[in-house]
């Protein structure tokens, strides 16, 4: 199936849509020709009125407390409701649809939408986990009637139009996220299908890309003995270095060099990086997720790998 065909006018006329991606680091929401709008997966409910999704930083909505909901988009589907703070318990998959309402809403500015709506999932769900956020969107009663497509599969669409893809062999599409690598194997000759059930393994992540860099800079940092961390006070410094060394590593991926301020107890510095230490903290993994992207078997008919994306 060709997903272009979700935004096709009753009068067979190509329409603009709005498209909303589901990423266990990121919800994105985008309309052609307009800035895309990007929140953390991150959802806060209010009693007094609609819930609003990210933090702070990026929603200027956020302006009072809330109950926070994290970690839901890997828990669509499960029969288990995630544990709230108060102790409330909620279904992943429902979480998720009120996410991805509050994006729409901040999207379309609280209005309708007018255009046809595609929502982009992780290609290794489940038939049972795209079942399930289904009938939460159709619960919602903001989202019309969706498309919901594998990420891999929209990427695919995209691709045909710009930069182009091959139209024969079979092409992988490699998604480095947040947690975990998913690797689909496409036929060019038969649409674009997918030959095999996506693979998805979590030897290589920007989760633990980031946790690379944080102890390539802390064993920096005590080889030249100017931190200590054995008090419980470096417990929360360390979290936000982390968080420093998301930042630099999502600026290596422009940028050569960078510097990033590592803030612990007793100590405050500021320390470079460059693109070569990112390289050799991600090399081993990378190398792990290459050698996966070979095993699988293309299947009888199919040409070998031909194209990398």
């Amino acid at each position: 199936m060709d997903y272009r065909i979700g935004f096709l006018s009753k009068r067979g006329e190509m329409a603009d849509g709005i498209g909303l991606s589901i990423g266990s680091t990121n919800l994105t929401a985008v309309v052609v020709d307009r800035a895309a709008v990007t929140r953390s997966p991150v959802l806060t409910i209010f009693p007094h009125r609609a819930p609003e999704v990210g933090v702070p930083s990026e929603n200027p909505n956020l302006n009072e407390r809330g109950l926070i909901l994290t970690d839901f988009v890997e828990r669509v589907g499960d029969p288990v409701g995630m544990l709230a703070p108060d102790g409330s318990s909620h279904r992943g998959e429902a979480v998720l649809a009120d996410a991805l309402a509050a994006l729409l809403r901040t999207l379309t500015g609280g209005r309708p939408p007018a255009d046809p709506i595609a929502v982009t999932h992780p290609a290794h769900w489940r038939p049972n986990q795209v079942a399930a956020l289904r009938n939460e969107l159709a619960a919602v009663g903001d989202f019309g009637d969706p498309v919901l497509a594998p990420d891999a599969k929209a990427a695919l669409v995209a691709l045909q139009d710009n930069p182009g893809v091959p139209t024969r062999g079979v092409i992988a599409v490699c998604d480095f996220g947040g947690s975990g690598t998913s690797i689909t194997l496409a036929d060019a000759d038969n649409g674009y299908q997918p030959i095999a059930p996506t693979i998805r393994h979590t030897d290589l992540s920007g989760d633990l890309i980031d946790q690379g860099l944080l102890t390539h800079v802390v064993n920096d940092l005590s080889a030249a003995g100017t931190i200590d961390l054995a008090s419980t006070s470096a417990i929360g410094s360390l979290g936000r270095l982390r968080a420093e060394c998301r930042r630099a590593k999502e600026r290596l991926s422009t940028e050569s060099v960078t510097a990033l301020v590592a803030e612990l107890p007793g100590h405050r510095s500021e320390v470079r990086l460059n693109r070569n230490e990112l390289d050799e903290v991600i090399a081993e993994r990378c190398a792990i997720s290459c050698r996966c992207c070979r095993v699988p078997s293309i299947g009888p008919g199919c040409a070998p790998v031909s194209s990398w994306r």
